[in-house]
């Protein structure tokens, strides 16, 4: 008989429960050609470190590393003394280290927020309380209640500040860190300078001038060598033994303290990538503003920029064309972009895909897709289930062209109880639903294309291709999917998006395009008299921004006409040369 083992796990200490983890990505992303999402240096080490690399011999394997040249290196680069230098794997092992060396869990942490997220997580690793003053809205750093929390509160034993701070890229000025120091005598002041090289301010020298101050380094950032894992911590002598009681002995690698030489010793490969990047964000932060987005100053290799509402269709649109950036969920930073300062080339695949471009939105039903044998049918059936006789055809049409029954379901009640019959919206729901979609095995696969999908790529090359459809997600999907059209779209906004007392001709659904493409002009193609409406109703809120083109699918056009359509196409596919031939559509 097979012994049963009781399901167990041991119990972490209380402090580790609760905390979030780090999700470490295991694998390098797929169709991935520039990687802006974690401020690596896009434009690699100096060709002397992979030569070092390359010399490497077995001794620099099996034996242990030795530190001493690597410490050297630092100290001539930096002009720090070498007993005032310590390694470490990354700045996160620097922070950790500092952390477990000074922080009791009666004591508390200081710092502004938004930030760098481990020191959070070391805080709470050893129990102590961290305390997050919020910077202002524009990101300035909130003094007076950083101040008042240091002069009253007295189980703040570490001050930890992070400058060119992350994610926001701005720097704490010379006039705060010195009030800062002069209220923190009886704590202790660790500054995270790990994109300090990339600006004119650092606070390094402080620690010859205060025996209360740690400041942290990587090579990560600046120096291109993340993957190798190298921080350095700098601070005086005192503080360094007792930060060496408390690492991991050898915890930085040899190959890691090798190529850091290398990379300290080419100083010229390093300011020609500082001025490279700088130059190309100063380039990326003059392009945001021009496209009407908000970007914030920054004294780091990346920007933070508030896109509004267009930032999930800017972070997806960068994304489909293998462009990896920073999207933030938390309410603090929410429709942020922190875009890693890329190389030149990365730097116009950007400008090309942001900048501002006409939007042509499509209808669905009739537009792009022939319903004729799917949503009449389920109309017709649902009809004759509830009423018992057959419905005209030409009864849909007559109320469609009312302008207020878009929906399907809604026009099937209205007909049903112009029959004189009063069924609930929901009976008529489930049995529409049973003839139309019956879990993608309905009538909906009657379909047949209208559009030309030469005419969506021929589109996509100069305009925003959008959907406005009545349609369920679900089923919109389908059909794209369905004639492989899918990949056009670069927003579509279905029935799911929006309440029920907003679908067409309400104005709600344009409106989440306008705002969330990069767009100052539409182009919308719809067939019937409510499509028409929306559009005259977003005019008038919109500055006149909204060309409504009627599609005549119904053999309607004059009716489309008096509801106030600027021009009625015979079908979708002749949008192309429209566009060409008006000059309105340049833009």
């Amino acid at each position: 008989m097979k012994e049963q083992v009781a399901a167990f796990y041991i119990k972490p200490r209380k402090t580790v429960e609760n905390i979030s983890c780090y999700d470490v990505p295991l694998f390098e992303p797929q169709n991935c050609d520039f990687k802006l999402d974690s401020n690596e240096n896009c434009f690699g080490p100096s060709k002397k470190v992979l030569e070092g690399l390359k010399a490497l011999n077995e001794k620099d394997i099996f034996y242990y590393p030795f530190y001493g040249k690597t410490i050297e290196a630092f100290s001539k680069f930096y002009n720090v003394d070498k007993d005032n230098i310590l390694l470490t794997n990354g700045a996160d092992e620097a922070i950790a280290t500092v952390f477990n060396t000074y922080l009791s869990c009666d004591n508390s942490v200081l710092t502004v927020t938004p930030t760098f997220s481990m020191p959070k997580i070391y805080t709470q690793i050893v129990g102590a309380n961290y305390i997050e003053i919020p910077y202002t809205k524009k990101w300035e750093f909130p003094l007076d209640d950083f101040l008042k929390q240091l002069k009253t509160n007295q189980d703040i034993k570490i001050v930890h500040l992070t400058t060119p701070n992350n994610p926001t890229g701005n720097v704490i000025c010379p006039n705060t860190m010195e009030q800062i120091l002069t209220h923190s005598k009886d704590k202790l002041v660790v500054i995270d300078e790990t994109y300090a090289n990339y600006c004119e301010t650092s606070y390094l020298d402080l620690i010859k001038k205060y025996n209360n101050v740690i400041v942290i380094k990587s090579m990560s950032k600046d120096f291109a060598l993340a993957a190798l894992r190298l921080g350095v911590v700098f601070s005086n002598a005192h503080n360094i033994l007792n930060l060496k009681k408390v690492i991991s002995p050898y915890s930085v690698n040899s190959i890691a303290a090798k190529a850091a030489i290398c990379a300290l010793n080419d100083s010229q490969h390093f300011y020609d990538v500082k001025n490279r990047i700088n130059s190309i964000k100063t380039k990326l932060f003059e392009l945001l503003k021009t496209c009407r987005f908000v970007p914030y100053k920054s004294y780091a290799n990346f920007l933070l920029c508030d896109f509004g509402e267009k930032a999930q269709f800017v972070y997806q649109k960068l994304k489909n064309n293998n462009i990896l950036v920073k999207k933030f969920e938390n309410e603090t930073l929410k429709n942020n972009i922190r875009i890693t300062i890329p190389n030149e080339i990365g730097f116009e695949k950007i400008k090309q895909l942001i900048k501002t471009k006409p939007t042509v939105v499509f209808d669905m039903d009739g537009v792009l897709i022939d319903v004729s044998n799917s949503y009449k049918t389920a109309i017709k059936q649902t009809y004759q289930h509830f009423v018992g006789v057959q419905l005209d055809e030409d009864e849909i049409i007559k109320a469609k062209n009312t302008g207020n029954l878009n929906n399907d379901w809604d026009l099937t009640q209205h007909l049903i109880k112009n029959a004189g019959l009063d069924v609930s919206l929901d009976d008529i729901i489930e049995k529409f639903q049973s003839i139309y979609w019956d879990k993608g095995k309905g009538v909906i696969n009657n379909e047949t294309l209208l559009i030309s999908p030469k005419v969506l790529e021929e589109l996509s090359k100069e305009y925003h291709i959008a959907l406005f459809t009545g349609r369920p997600k679900i089923e919109a999907n389908h059909s794209l999917k369905h004639f492989n059209i899918d990949q056009y779209f670069d927003l579509k906004i279905t029935m799911d998006d929006l309440p029920y007392h907003k679908q067409k001709p309400d104005i709600l659904g344009l409106t989440k395009i306008y705002n969330q493409i990069m767009t100052n002009k539409l182009f919308y193609l719809g067939d019937s008299t409510a499509d028409i409406i929306c559009a005259k109703k977003f005019n008038q809120s919109y500055d006149y921004c909204c060309t409504s083109l009627g599609v005549n699918t119904y053999n309607n056009k004059d009716l489309l006409f008096d509801y106030g359509a600027d021009v009625v196409l015979n079908n979708a596919n002749e949008i192309l040369e429209y566009l060409k031939s008006n000059p309105e559509s340049e833009y």
